[in-house]
């Protein structure tokens, strides 16, 4: 079984841990605010004291953080970098611009890291029941290894392209249900 660190542990986040969990991942976690991952202990959840500890010894790391300089900070971090493995695959989560995730995804593919952009639609509700939607940027093999992980998280994902793409994706789907509306 795949060891996940999970970053972020929010509205979103939460719920989302929670569901690998209870699907019998193993799971590490950091949250700056660490009172807020404590409920995953009652999942079998082991809380982190740093992004090294979260991030050592994982063979998938998911972050799922507020906006691009939440993002910057810890995947540009000493910390993110010198201790996660190799061959590891990063899953951010976060809605972030499509540069923002291009840059992450060029810096660790050039560490031997595999990088997904994986921006979600759902709200908390779909956080809970496990029903997000998934917009995924990065390469196919990756994504496709990864598809177990997103169907436990939700009920749909979209192989958008290169990184970056699921980012784009994302955008696009905020302006539609803007213009709708």
């Amino acid at each position: 079984m795949k060891k996940i660190g999970f970053i972020g542990i929010g509205l979103m986040g939460l719920p989302m841990a929670i569901n690998l969990l209870k699907a019998g991942y193993n799971l590490k976690a950091f949250n700056r605010t660490e009172s807020k991952a404590e409920p995953l202990k009652e999942f079998g959840g082991i809380i982190s004291k740093s992004i090294e500890e979260v991030v050592k010894d994982n063979d998938i790391v998911i972050t799922m953080l507020t906006d691009d300089n939440a993002v910057d900070a810890v995947m540009n971090s000493k910390e993110f970098l010198n201790n996660i493995k190799k061959e590891a695959t990063v899953i951010d989560m976060s809605s972030v611009k499509p540069t923002t995730a291009i840059s992450h995804g060029n810096n660790l593919k050039s560490k031997h890291i595999n990088y997904l952009d994986a921006p979600v639609s759902g709200g908390t509700i779909g956080a809970e029941n496990g029903s997000l939607t998934f917009m995924v940027g990065g390469e196919v093999k990756s994504y496709k290894k990864m598809l177990p992980l997103f169907e436990i998280m939700g009920n749909k994902s979209i192989f958008c392209g290169s990184p970056g793409s699921g980012q784009a994706t994302k955008m696009c789907n905020n302006l539609l249900l803007a213009i709708t509306m």
